[in-house]
């Protein structure tokens, strides 16, 4: 079994054998072959290794190139954003230089140029008071308490006054006035029967003072910002020390910018537990005050740093300071922005920066963080609030003693009782104001903080005001009138300037101004020019020459007649030439018109001041010419100046904030009309007031000596007087918007408007020095000859007498007294 099992086995291996050494080539090829085989096997196992080594190798290399290429791409990478940053950073650089030098001309074209449009401040005229001058001391004590005044007991500080029923005691700031300086000083007038007796300096008798000119209104720009501009010298030094200790603390040692304050501010908000400190600095406030929107944006605070670093570059620190004080918005004055210490003390207080009280102070310091939340008038909880946390610093800081922090704390807010400004605006002259303006400055030079000083009169203009009122009421009570309306000026004779106007019965009218710009036919008014031409040529008129005063008919032609009439319808067949303009009459002034020629008069009229072209025909002698107050009161201004033109003006001088004179009046005195003819004028027009259309002023005016002409158009629907003493021309004019008709002539509406202005305001009486070659001379009625005789009809005038010949009486003296009368001297 061991055999049999055997068997097979050898013969697989003979098999085996007889192959191998029968077939060696096989065997050799078979080995070969196998060897092949193995070699191939080796082969790929090698080639495997091979690839698995490679595969190693490979791998290892191929992440070692993969990480070469992310090295070197990360290289690259790093190259071009460090090429690209410096790049940017270049850009960024270069963009911010140019940026900055915008800024910079931008923070310099405006802090170096005109920083606001500030408004115009109007002044009145400062008045001199003299001994013997007619003075309403109720008046005057409107005006002071208009202006700003404070009525006391006691006086003791500027700004203040005290008034008893004969004398006024005033304390006025110090002040200046046309190149003049005056210190502050307590005047003292003493008034009995309407005259100024005695007249005090400090405690020196004197013969006049002059007092300081009273701001009269401000003409806001269109900014609608209201301001006025203070110097830093004339804000107190508590004030200011205040104001950093609550705006900013380190404003004199940063640059614009204050990290710390801003660390700071966030800590004392945080232990408040509410918004008690800023972190701007006062710098970045002015910058977005002056500069920038109130937008809350990442690019506005940018802006806002780098031109708070460019102002503390360019400017001082005192600079800075003073701009910020005039810059600092504090309030609304209804459409008025309030910006500015110096304005805000007169809006919240009534009083100026340097009479304010620690209390106020604080209360004025503490608005700045929010005017409308902490506005006294609506919120005044709110108000005392922040006021007392504002004192509260100020002793903590030494700025006040503890005695004054507790009057302080105790205080009432002490603001004004309303919120609009006292201060009347006075319209009407305004307007004058403001349409002579644009003639002397331009729109910037208006818009820089200028003082322009007038001819306006204080108490001249709140009689005139309360007189047309009354006047009106009395005219329409006694004449069953309704709706009248009024028009007046009051004008200082010698120099022109107006003092007073009025424009409208509503005196807080700011629209159509009557006294400008109503043109209406002037009537009577006229004559003088008619006449003046006559006075001149004296060699052939004088006030006796006889004019015709007989029924006329002239034609035009367009073929009508005109045919004018007296005012009473009566003709007289001859009056003297000063009687036709004495009692007004129409037929003598038109033959005397006519006889000098239509061109003369209107010569007349040009030279007195008209400067509109006339239309020459025979009706403008009697008036039929239009025209405002304002142009009737420069007609007669020459007259009332003894001969010598002015232009009828309210502005006097212009003067920049920094007290520069940028313009000022120059007094033409260009004497248009002779010395002569001036007086002759004067006194034809005294004539008037006395025995003529105006002789109702000798009760009403008792004792005055004042001239003046009336003038009543057709149909009664203009009543016209134009009348003046010896300091001041004025002009009047009552009627009806619609041109109705009225029941008033001249003498009995406009005088009665004239008469009692000049009773309250006191009347300086005419005395004009006869001028050289006049004299008075007797004249012979009938003829208008002179004669050194007594002779029937006769009269005495002034007159030229140069080359004036003397004629004989054509009528002497007839005595026709009796035998007995004769006998006994009776009958002369």
């Amino acid at each position: 079994m061991t055999q049999k099992s055997d068997k097979p086995a050898p013969k697989r291996a003979g098999t085996n054998k007889k192959n191998t050494t029968t077939s060696p080539r096989r065997k050799t090829a078979s080995t070969s072959k196998r060897a092949s085989g193995a070699k191939q096997s080796t082969t790929r196992n090698s080639k495997q290794a091979k690839s698995a080594g490679s595969n190693s190798t490979g791998s290892n290399s191929a992440g070692s190139k993969s990480a070469g290429k992310q090295t070197s791409k990360i290289r690259r990478f790093g190259h071009w954003l460090f090429a690209t940053g410096l790049k940017l950073s270049v850009f960024v650089l270069c963009f911010l230089v140019v940026y900055t030098v915008y800024l910079d001309a931008k923070v310099r074209e405006k802090f170096e140029g005109q920083r606001w449009q500030v408004p115009v401040q109007v002044f009145s005229r400062a008045e001199l008071v003299g001994a013997g001058e007619p003075l309403s001391l109720p008046y005057l004590a409107k005006s002071l308490s208009r202006s700003g005044y404070q009525k006391v007991a006691k006086v003791w500080r500027p700004g203040q006054y005290a008034q008893s029923a004969s004398r006024i005691i005033i304390f006025q700031p110090e002040f200046s006035y046309r190149d003049h300086d005056y210190s502050a000083a307590r005047l003292t007038i003493d008034v009995s029967g309407g005259k100024v007796q005695k007249v005090y300096h400090g405690n020196d008798l004197v013969k006049s003072v002059t007092l300081a000119p009273q701001l009269v209104a401000r003409i806001i720009p269109s900014s609608k910002e209201d301001r006025v501009l203070v110097g830093l010298e004339q804000v107190p030094e508590s004030l200011l020390d205040t104001l950093l200790l609550v705006e900013d603390r380190d404003f004199y040692f940063h640059s614009g910018v204050s990290p710390l304050g801003i660390l700071r501010a966030l800590y004392s908000n945080i232990v408040a537990g509410r918004t008690v400190q800023g972190g701007s600095t006062l710098t970045q406030q002015l910058v977005k005050n002056m500069y920038l929107t109130r937008d809350k944006t990442l690019v506005r605070k940018v802006n806002e740093a780098l031109m708070a670093l460019i102002l503390e570059y360019r400017y001082s620190k005192d600079q800075l300071l003073e701009a910020y004080v005039n810059e600092v918005y504090l309030g609304q004055h209804f459409a008025n922005g309030v910006y500015g210490f110096g304005l805000a003390s007169e809006f919240y207080f009534g009083r100026p920066l340097n009479q304010l009280t620690p209390a106020q102070m604080a209360l004025l310091i503490g608005v700045i963080k929010g005017p409308s939340y902490y506005d006294p008038w609506r919120k005044p909880e709110n108000a005392r609030k922040r006021r007392d946390l504002v004192l509260k610093l100020m002793v903590e800081h030494h700025l006040i003693d503890v005695p004054s922090y507790e009057q302080a704390m105790a205080a009432k807010l002490g603001i004004r009782p309303k919120r609009r400004m006292l201060r009347q605006h006075f319209y009407n002259y305004m307007q004058l104001v403001k349409r002579e303006l644009p003639q002397l400055l331009g729109d910037q030079q208006q818009n820089a903080g200028v003082k322009v000083f007038t001819g306006f009169s204080m108490k001249a203009q709140l009689l005139l005001e309360q007189t047309t009122a009354q006047t009106l009421t009395e005219l329409e009570r006694k004449h069953k009138q309704t709706s009248l309306q009024a028009a007046a000026m009051v004008t200082e004779s010698a120099t022109g300037e107006v003092m007073a106007l009025v424009g409208d019965r509503n005196f807080d009218n700011n629209g159509f101004n009557r006294a400008l710009d109503a043109h209406r036919p002037i009537g009577s008014l006229i004559k003088p020019a008619v006449y003046l031409p006559a006075l001149e040529r004296y060699q052939q008129f004088n006030f006796a020459t006889p004019i015709e005063d007989k029924p006329i008919t002239l034609g035009s032609e367009q073929g009508k007649e005109w045919r004018p009439k007296n005012y009473d319808g009566k003709f007289r067949g001859q009056v003297p030439l000063v009687d036709g303009l004495v009692e007004s009459l129409n037929i003598p002034t038109v033959n005397l018109g006519m006889s000098l020629g239509l061109a003369d008069v209107a010569q007349s009229m040009a030279m007195l001041g008209y400067e509109k072209p006339l239309t020459e025909r025979p009706s403008m002698l009697l008036g039929a010419v239009n025209m405002s107050p304002y142009q009737i009161n420069q007609l007669y201004l020459p007259i009332a100046n003894q001969g010598y033109y002015e232009r009828t003006h309210a502005i006097t001088h212009v003067v920049a904030h920094s007290g520069e004179t940028l313009w000022q009046y120059q007094p033409r005195h260009e004497q248009r009309i002779s010395s002569q003819s001036a007086y002759l004028m004067n006194y034809a027009l005294q004539q008037v007031t006395q025995r003529g259309t105006a002789k109702s002023l000798t009760w009403r005016l008792k004792g005055a000596e004042v001239a003046g002409k009336t003038g009543t158009t057709n149909d009664q629907r203009d009543s016209w007087f134009v009348g003046y003493d010896q300091q001041q021309l004025i002009t009047s004019w009552i009627g009806h918007d619609d041109n109705k008709p009225m029941k008033l002539t001249g003498s009995s509406g406009a005088l009665v408007l004239f008469a009692n202005y000049l009773k309250q305001a006191g009347v300086n009486n005419l005395s004009w020095p006869a001028p050289d070659n006049v004299t008075e001379v007797g004249f012979e009625l009938t003829t208008g000859n002179a004669v050194r005789e007594t002779c029937q009809n006769m009269a005495y005038y002034p007159a030229v007498t140069i080359d004036l010949s003397y004629s004989s009486c054509m009528e002497k003296i007839v005595d026709k007294r009796s035998w007995l009368e004769k006998l006994f001297g009776r009958g002369e």
